[in-house]
């Protein structure tokens, strides 16, 4: 048996998380957390794969965060309801999940930056 990719859920509306991880975690190790600052905590924690990051939270993105995730070699998955929001985040084109999203274009997005 193989072992689970960890991914990072960045996000702090409880019931998208709760979807997200209901979708994911037969799959994969899914940890949820709520902003930014937890989200930087958790990356230098753990061995995560890929993060999937709200582009709107609360205390807002850490423009460190995205750089970090890089660093540790873990993709990043942007989600929002807002596709000008990404190009304010990073310079590099990231995979991107629009809310409100499928759960298997959750999935077939995650699968493919996974394998890729």
């Amino acid at each position: 048996m193989t072992e689970k990719s960890a991914i990072l859920v960045v996000e702090d509306d409880s019931l998208v998380s709760e979807v997200i991880a209901a979708a994911l975690d037969d799959l994969y190790s899914v940890t949820i957390v709520e902003s930014a600052a937890e989200a930087m905590t958790s990356l230098g924690q753990g061995n995560f794969r890929l993060m999937l990051l709200d582009c709107t939270l609360p205390d807002g993105v850490d423009p460190e965060l995205i750089p970090e995730a890089d660093r540790l070699a873990a993709a990043v998955i942007l989600m929002s309801g807002d596709p000008g929001r990404v190009a304010k985040l990073t310079d590099q084109p990231r995979p991107f999940v629009l809310k409100p999203f499928t759960l298997t274009g959750l999935r077939d997005t995650v699968r493919s930056v996974l394998a890729a």
